[in-house]
């Protein structure tokens, strides 16, 4: 369990950069960040796969392949655009906090779907860690709305928060089903997978535009240039290696245990975000991340005693 532990931290940490890294990319929009980012993602997964394809590596039947079609859709086309549509209707406050649910939703769906531990061993650290978020949010939660535009920014949200908690079960529970398909293949046959709907996404944005979006494109100046080099490092190190990694921890980890351990994203992404404003977590934040930490370290704690129960073979 230790090794899925480490692998799961690494990975967070990897995926930590994605609250920084748009940061740098001004001129663009979270839309066409994600899809620039999984734009490489798909070509350095493409570049991987015939690679490994030459060395007689990386071959499975066509079942495996539509698996990989319908596992990508859910993070890119599913989860990302309701998140967009949610920050767009909502405050990115309300947002944080609803998608922070995402370790408590995992949790609970995952040992619904596997039955690793008691319903009990869940409720202290999902308590813990549902208290976290809201300290930490607390000032951003005070900003007003419409209702109308509330509840429809709310709804998004929560369409996000089930795309992403199905995707994170069903994944772990295909890789332990499937021993035969690899870590490092799995998250190549996403990326390639995910490119199919990238170009299908992106030509439908070209092609109902007013031509202003391709020669955007085509212009290299300094903020394409930064574009270019922030969603290769988005596509190549968060996408694929960081999802290489949480395969490596889902196959090792109960589900319900990876789930809590995915607010470490969060964490490393708060880090990230005060390092580049040179600046320490106020009170509200350092209380907040006392509380998310004895979540984490409690579901640890509880799913250690029970280890021996788990065993993935």
């Amino acid at each position: 369990m230790l090794k899925g532990i480490l692998y799961a931290l690494i990975a967070c940490f990897i995926w930590g950069l994605i609250f920084i890294i748009p940061q740098f990319m001004e001129g663009y929009s979270s839309l066409e960040i994600a899809l620039g980012r999984y734009l490489f993602y798909g070509l350095i997964s493409s570049l991987i796969f015939f690679k490994s394809r030459l060395s007689g590596a990386c071959r499975y039947p066509r079942q495996i392949w539509m698996k990989a079609l319908g596992f990508s859709l859910a993070p890119t086309m599913g989860y990302y655009i309701f998140l967009v549509l949610s920050l767009r209707y909502a405050t990115p406050a309300i947002c944080a906090l609803i998608l922070g649910i995402a370790p408590i939703t995992i949790a609970f769906y995952g040992n619904w779907k596997s039955k690793e531990t008691a319903y009990t061993n869940l409720i202290t650290p999902s308590i813990l860690i549902l208290v976290g978020l809201i300290v930490i949010n607390v000032p951003q939660l005070m900003e007003t709305t419409s209702p109308s535009t509330y509840l429809l920014g709310l709804m998004y949200a929560v369409l996000a928060l089930g795309s992403w908690t199905w995707y994170v079960v069903a994944n772990s529970r295909f890789l332990k089903t499937n021993l035969r398909v690899s870590s490092n293949d799995w998250a190549t046959l996403n990326g390639i997978a995910t490119l199919f709907w990238v170009l299908i996404l992106g030509i439908y944005l070209i092609g109902f535009s007013d031509g202003s979006l391709l020669i955007k494109y085509t212009t290299f100046d300094p903020a394409m240039k930064h574009f270019l080099i922030g969603t290769a490092i988005l596509g190549t190190l968060c996408s694929w290696v960081g999802g290489s990694l949480w395969n490596r921890a889902s196959f090792h980890l109960p589900v319900s245990l990876a789930g809590q351990l995915m607010i470490f994203e969060t964490l490393f992404g708060l880090l990230f975000v005060y390092v580049g404003e040179y600046r320490l977590p106020n009170f509200s934040e350092s209380l907040g991340t006392v509380f998310l930490l004895g979540g984490v370290l409690y579901g640890i704690r509880s799913f250690s005693k029970t280890s021996k129960a788990f065993h993935p073979g």
